[in-house]
């Protein structure tokens, strides 16, 4: 026979994940817009009060019939420019990328879109004896639709004679191994990337958030993340449990970070792949305001 005590405890078990499963459905279906506002001496006046919309780690997930939700609140962020932070795909032989594409191609109709890759995206690059060509064919359709595709480099955005400059970097796949994280040096960005661009206002695209230090070293002002999916649950208080490299409270999970004269902002996500769970970690739009930090003599 079994003891009482211990069929009350599988029978709570059992009620805890019931709960916890239920809930994170009903977060994976809702949307949340965060806030942010960059300000520098170095944004110029052409682009004081310039909106971006960072999007991350969608995952082929849809906020209803072809992600009409997610535009909805875009549209209502009213953007000059989305940047797209990469994992929009599943790195998966079964998995197919027409949900983000679909995405990419209703966006792109109204907003100038830039987008740089993360590592399910890299994962199709890497890997043609898998995959076949699925991730040139990705990449040549998001061409097509207008989205800017961009991958170890940096372009320079103009604005009624003002400059701004983005760069993409695609980090290689030793920086995403799990259960440790490895050394990045500025050195190893800039043998990848090259040197900042000089005296410009800088946004450094760089998936993985482990390494804002070596981001910040490099001399980007603004680092835009994902990747951590916000620390899948997070505990009101202190933050994110785990990060997809399964390092236990990662000490950058979501939000905002500075670190000398660099700020990363860092996405929750749009959804996820293998452990479809979020428990108080709403998926995030990002919605970044650049805002032009006057120096003492009002110059």
């Amino acid at each position: 026979m079994i003891p009482l005590l211990t069929v009350v405890a599988v029978v709570f078990f059992v009620s805890v994940v019931t709960v916890m499963v239920i809930v994170s459905n009903i977060e994976n279906k809702k949307l949340t817009v965060e806030n942010y506002t960059i300000s520098s001496i170095k944004i110029p006046r052409s682009f004081d009060g310039f909106r971006i919309v960072f999007l991350t780690d969608l995952h082929c997930n849809e906020f209803g019939t072809d992600n009409s939700r997610l535009i909805a609140k875009i549209d209502q962020c009213c953007p000059n420019l989305i940047l797209v932070g990469g994992d929009m795909v599943v790195g998966k032989e079964n998995q197919s990328t027409d949900v983000p594409l679909r995405l990419m191609r209703n966006l792109a109709e109204k907003y100038l879109v830039y987008y740089a890759d993360g590592n399910h995206e890299m994962k199709l690059m890497r890997n043609e004896e898998i995959f076949g060509l699925r991730y040139k064919e990705y990449v040549h359709q998001l061409k097509e639709y207008g989205v800017q595709h961009i991958s170890n480099e940096t372009i320079v955005l103009e604005q009624d004679g003002g400059y701004i400059s983005l760069t993409a970097l695609d980090l290689d796949k030793r920086f995403y191994q799990r259960f440790r994280i490895p050394d990045m040096t500025r050195e190893d960005i800039v043998e990848v990337i090259g040197k900042e661009p000089d005296r410009l206002f800088r946004i450094l695209l760089a998936h993985n958030p482990n390494y804002f230090k070596a981001y910040a070293q490099w001399g980007s002002d603004v680092v835009l993340s994902g990747h951590f999916h916000g620390g899948m649950i997070r505990i009101p208080g202190i933050g994110g449990v785990i990060s997809p490299q399964f390092q236990l409270f990662p000490k950058y999970d979501a939000g905002e970070y500075h670190l000398g004269d660099s700020t990363m902002i860092l996405s929750r996500g749009l959804g996820n792949h293998s452990i479809k769970l979020r428990l108080f970690n709403k998926p995030e739009i990002s919605c970044i305001i650049l805002k032009r930090q006057e120096n003492a003599d009002g110059n």
